[in-house]
């Protein structure tokens, strides 16, 4: 229920379990298949301050034979901090590194 406010409430009636999770989906939507790319290690932290050191990272693990599935660089990469940028000056290159690995 909600703590203010309203709140729904769904009943499902059904004959059997299946008949239940079907009418359940048509209320919240059906599951999708996460991506494979998505159930690996991810690798992420605020502070890596240019790109040789998202290299550093990424061969390390390489070096020590560590799985590794995705690298995220926070919001470090970015030119001032604003969306869609890329610092120009500490992570020149970055695309073509991206496109590399």
């Amino acid at each position: 229920m909600a703590a203010g406010g309203l709140g729904d409430l769904f009943f499902f009636f059904g004959s059997n379990p299946n008949e239940m999770i079907e009418k359940y989906h048509t209320i919240v939507g059906k599951p999708v298949l996460t991506p494979q790319w998505a159930l690996g290690w991810h690798q992420c932290r605020w502070g890596y301050t240019n790109l040789e050191m998202l290299k550093e990272v990424v061969q390390n693990y390489t070096d020590n034979n560590l799985p590794f599935n995705t690298m995220w660089s926070d919001i470090d990469y970015m030119e001032n901090y604003k969306d869609f940028t890329i610092d120009p000056v500490n992570f020149a290159g970055l695309g073509d590194w991206v496109r590399e690995i």
